[in-house]
């Protein structure tokens, strides 16, 4: 059985935010396996990055990923997706807070249906990156958004790789696309 992996690929620029400074954006990657009793979780960060770019190889699901495993139904993983752009923001503060309201989103829901526990894993981690974590400008939130995964995802092609991108519209942040790769090993 081949190993699906995923992982951000790059971020591309669709318009200018309209703030001062150039745009650093960064994206927190939440992965939630909902196939084991207790769910297990990560939070990957990639960036930030000066205007657009590539990220080096960084796994949020896969063979590198403590929290990975075969998926067979994509209804077993969430992966919320969400982007902010750098202020004066701590990047290693961001990522905690938003790894511990995943963590009591999902305490919270626990028994709930899959369409909850995920909306209130997505509002739980919108409130989190609003959260200052620098002073005197906080970083701000360009979205959240889930990456659905569908059947066809979890089959493996023949070039082995896809891409899926998620646009976010952040208004005066800019709009930016997220890029994720889709690899099976």
């Amino acid at each position: 059985m081949s190993i699906l992996t995923l992982a951000v690929k790059s971020i591309d620029q669709l318009n200018d935010s309209t703030e001062v400074g150039s745009d650093e954006p960064f994206v927190l990657v939440t992965a939630v396996n909902l196939s084991d009793i207790v769910p297990q979780l990560e939070v990957v960060r990639y960036g930030p990055l000066e205007n657009e770019g590539t990220f080096r190889h960084q796994l949020f699901w896969g063979l590198d990923n403590k929290h990975a495993a075969v998926i067979t139904d994509p209804n077993d993983v969430v992966f919320i997706v969400s982007l902010m752009e750098k202020d004066d923001g701590n990047l290693a503060v961001s990522r905690i807070i938003v790894k511990m309201a995943a963590i009591g989103s999902l305490i919270g829901s626990m028994g709930m249906p899959r369409s909850t526990r995920v909306q209130n894993l997505i509002k739980d981690i919108r409130f989190a990156m609003g959260i200052r974590t620098g002073i005197p400008s906080a970083d701000d939130s360009v979205g959240v958004h889930e990456l659905i995964l569908t059947p066809t995802d979890l089959t493996p092609s023949a070039s082995k790789k896809r891409i899926r991108s998620i646009d976010f519209h952040g208004g005066k942040e800019g709009s930016f696309r997220v890029n994720i790769e889709l690899n099976f090993e």
